[in-house]
């Protein structure tokens, strides 16, 4: 079965799903027409758990991780048999806050590194649930029938939301050096692969996906150079040449060199200062930054992980819906929300 038939023929219990995804919102709000939960910056992840409890586990890009996590595999007699959960994988530093780094060399070490880098899943939706499918429910009760299917614990949480309070929320994370915030309209159904305009981002540290498009000469490389798709064309953005550590830098420098091409992928090609070396565009890498520059180039760029479970063509800028403010009250029970169970 094809991933459009997928997408289409909802009620059958799938064997893959893509995960619907968020628009940008400009600044946090708070709206009684909303939830809010922490944005945890993991790998996002959908978990199966068959009628006979077997898992599989496959992240954005329907690639199948479920040989590196034995310990969401043990974890099945926590959900009911038959459903389908979306959420993050997340790994956690010594303060309890989510650490990329560390999730990046447990999913490259895989279950080796079970014992040093323990990882959590976070399930925040449930998709299907004893066979039956909830994607035309709202998400509200969604989440209700979450609670109801898995019993949080070991590796295995249904993070707790509110609703209203997004301002709240979202200065709590920045108190906490966490991502972000997430608001989902209350009755906002599940598409599946879509990106929906009833889920909105509003991140504390911005950060988005692009594609590669070249690189600069160095010791393997001096910069990434990186673009964007804006209604279907190519268009670039800027030069990545901080944040790499010495492994992910050797790693970038083969995966680079192996599609280095002679054809610029830019329409028309730019005038160039320095000299580049092109890549055919194919890898994808997240990058922090403050923000846009009028002359739509990231001010103060820097690399944060490779992207693989990312298809280049879901690299497009984000314009961000304006939403209305709201006052934030700080020291509210709003912090609990942003304490990692793990």
């Amino acid at each position: 079965m094809s991933i459009d038939q997928l997408q289409i023929e909802l009620d059958a219990f799938p064997s893959a799903v893509r995960p619907m995804q968020a628009v940008a919102a400009e600044a946090p709000f708070s709206s009684p027409e909303y939830l809010f939960e922490v944005k945890w910056d993991g790998l996002r992840c959908v978990l199966f758990v068959g009628r006979d409890r077997d898992v599989r586990v496959q992240d954005r890009r329907l690639n199948e991780l479920t040989p590196l996590l034995p310990e969401l595999t043990a974890s099945a007699r926590q959900v009911a048999g038959g459903s389908v959960l979306d959420g993050e994988l997340v790994a956690t530093d010594a303060e309890g806050r989510p650490d990329q780094q560390a999730l990046r060399r447990r999913l490259a070490g895989g279950a080796e590194l079970l014992r040093e880098i323990p990882l959590a899943f976070l399930a925040f939706d449930a998709l299907y649930v004893e066979g039956k499918s909830l994607l035309r429910l709202p998400v509200h009760r969604r989440k209700t029938r979450l609670r109801r299917a898995v019993e949080s614990g070991g590796h295995l949480y249904v993070p707790d939301y509110i609703t209203g309070e997004g301002v709240e929320l979202y200065e709590a994370c920045l108190e906490r050096g966490l991502e972000g915030v997430m608001a989902k309209h209350l009755e906002s159904t599940y598409v599946p692969g879509q990106r929906s305009p009833f889920w909105l981002k509003v991140k504390a540290v911005k950060s988005d996906d692009f594609i590669v498009i070249g690189y600069t000469d160095g010791d393997p490389f001096g910069a990434l150079l990186v673009g964007f798709y804006e209604e279907g064309r190519l268009l670039p953005c800027g030069a990545v040449g901080g944040g790499f550590e010495d492994e992910e830098r050797s790693k970038i420098a083969s995966a680079v060199r192996a599609r280095e091409t002679s054809v610029c992928p830019l329409e028309p090609p730019p005038v160039l200062t320095a000299p580049v070396r092109w890549v055919e565009p194919g890898l994808v890498v997240s990058v922090r930054y403050s923000e846009w520059a009028p002359d739509g180039t990231l001010r103060f760029p820097i690399f944060d992980a490779l992207r693989p479970e990312i298809h280049p063509a879901e690299c497009v800028r984000h314009r961000p819906r304006v939403v209305l403010g709201g006052r934030a009250q700080p020291g509210s029970a709003l912090y609990d929300l942003t304490r990692f169970p793990f």
